[in-house]
C-alpha cells in the first residue's frame, strides 16, 4: 500500500508508532527478566557452593544481571531514543554470551535451557516490528558462532554439539520466519493507520487540514508558542464563480488557492480550510509584520494566478485578515475571532486587501 503524503498531516514514525504500543508491556518484562536473572544468582550460588567453580559461575551471572540492568535502562531512557532496539539487542546478546560461556564452561544446563534461551526469544519476538532482518540475522548468528566456538573450545562431545545443532539451527530460522512475518505485517499495519489519519485529518478537495483537525492542532499550537500569528482569508466574490462557470471551476479555484498557499508558506505553517472559500493559516515564531508580509505575497500571487478550466480562463482576488497573540489575544477563540473581523473589514474596505490588527 503506498502512504499517502502531506507535509501537513504530523504522525508518529514508525520506531515512535511501535515504541508506544510495544515498549509500555516490554518494560515490564524486561524487570522481570532483571528480577528472575538476580534470583538464579542465589541458585547459582547454592548449586557451586562447594565447587571450584563458584567464583567463575557468580561472575559470568553478575556480568548478566548488569546486561540485564542495561537493558532495562536502554528500553526507558532518552539517551537510547534514536538507537533503541539495537542497543537493547546488543546489551541482551552480550548478557545472553556471559551466560552461554558459564552453560558451556560449567555445564549450568538448567538454567541456560531452562530460561535464558526462552527468555531470550520471547524478548526477541516482542520487539520483531521492531527488528529488522539482518540485525536478527546478525545477534543470530553471533550467539550459535559464539557457542559452537565455546563447544570446541571446551572440547565438549560432538553428541553435544550436533543437538545443539540440531536444536538451535531450526529454532532460530522459525524465529527469523517469525520476525520477517511480523515485521511485514508491522509495516502494513503502519501504514494503514497512517493513511487512515492523514484521510481524516484533510479536507479532500483542497488537500489542506479540515476544519476539525485545523483547529485542534493550532489549539495547542497556540498554547505552547509565544509568538503565533493567524491569516484568515476568503476568495472575493466565489459565488459569483460557482453560480457563472459551475462547481467544477469553483473546485478549480479551490485547489488553485490551496496550491498557492502550500507554495507560499513555510514546512511549519498550518494551513486549513475552514469552509467553502475560507482558510486559515498559522503561522508560529511569527511577528505582526512578517505575517503581514506573507499575506501580502499570498494575494498578489492569487490575483496574478490565471486559472485556467476548460476553454475558461478565470482570475480571483482574496480578503485576508491577520491577528496574533497578545496580552488582548491570550485564548485561541479570540485569535479566529479577531482575524475573521478583520478579515470583513478587508471586504467591506474593497476587497483583495489585507487589514492587519493594531495592537
Amino acid at each position: 500500500m503506498q502512504v499517502i503524503q502531506n507535509r501537513l498531516v504530523h504522525f508518529d514514525t514508525f520506531e515512535e508508532y511501535y515504541t508506544k504500543r510495544i515498549f509500555p508491556i516490554f518494560i515490564t518484562f524486561s524487570y522481570l527478566g532483571l528480577f528472575l536473572a538476580s534470583i538464579f544468582l542465589l541458585f547459582d550460588y547454592f548449586t557451586y557452593i562447594n565447587s571450584p567453580y563458584l567464583h567463575d559461575v557468580i561472575s559470568y551471572r553478575l556480568i548478566a544481571i548488569f546486561f540485564a540492568l542495561m537493558v532495562v535502562i536502554a528500553a526507558k531512557h532518552d539517551f537510547f531514543m534514536y538507537r533503541r532496539v539495537e542497543a537493547i539487542t546488543l546489551f541482551g546478546t552480550l548478557g545472553y554470551s556471559a551466560l552461554t560461556y558459564a552453560f558451556i564452561a560449567y555445564d549450568n544446563i538448567i538454567y541456560f535451557v531452562g530460561f535464558n534461551w526462552m527468555f531470550y526469544l520471547v524478548a526477541t519476538i516482542m520487539l520483531t516490528p521492531l527488528i529488522t532482518k539482518q540485525l536478527y540475522i546478525f545477534m543470530e548468528a553471533f550467539q550459535i558462532f559464539v557457542a559452537l566456538a565455546l563447544m570446541f573450545f571446551f572440547y565438549k562431545p560432538f553428541d553435544l554439539i550436533f543437538s545443539y545443532i540440531v536444536f538451535s539451527i531450526p529454532l532460530a530460522a522459525y524465529i527469523y520466519a517469525v520476525v520477517s512475518l511480523n515485521r511485514k505485517n508491522g509495516l502494513e499495519a503502519y501504514k494503514n493507520a497512517y493513511n487512515m489519519h492523514v484521510l481524516s485529518s484533510i479536507d479532500g478537495l483542497s488537500h489542506l487540514l479540515n476544519r476539525r483537525s485545523w483547529y485542534e492542532i493550532s489549539k495547542k499550537l497556540f498554547t505552547n508558542e509565544k509568538s503565533v500569528a493567524f491569516i484568515m482569508l476568503d476568495i472575493d466574490h466565489f459565488k459569483n464563480v460557482n453560480d457563472s462557470y459551475g462547481h467544477d471551476a469553483g473546485d478549480m479555484v479551490i485547489q488553485t488557492i490551496s496550491r498557492i498557499l502550500l507554495e507560499q508558506t513555510r514546512q511549519h505553517d498550518l494551513i486549513g480550510r475552514l469552509g467553502g472559500e475560507e482558510f486559515g493559516i498559522i503561522l508560529p515564531h511569527t511577528p505582526v509584520v512578517e505575517a503581514h508580509m506573507v499575506a501580502e505575497r499570498i494575494r498578489a500571487t492569487i490575483e496574478d494566478t490565471q486559472i485556467h478550466h476548460n476553454d475558461l480562463i478565470l482570475k480571483v482576488t482574496a480578503s485576508f485578515g491577520i491577528s496574533a497573540k497578545s496580552a488582548q489575544i491570550s485564548d485561541f477563540s479570540s485569535l479566529v475571532t479577531y482575524g475573521d473581523q478583520l478579515l470583513y473589514k478587508a471586504k467591506e474596505t474593497g476587497r483583495n486587501r489585507v487589514v492587519v490588527i493594531q495592537n
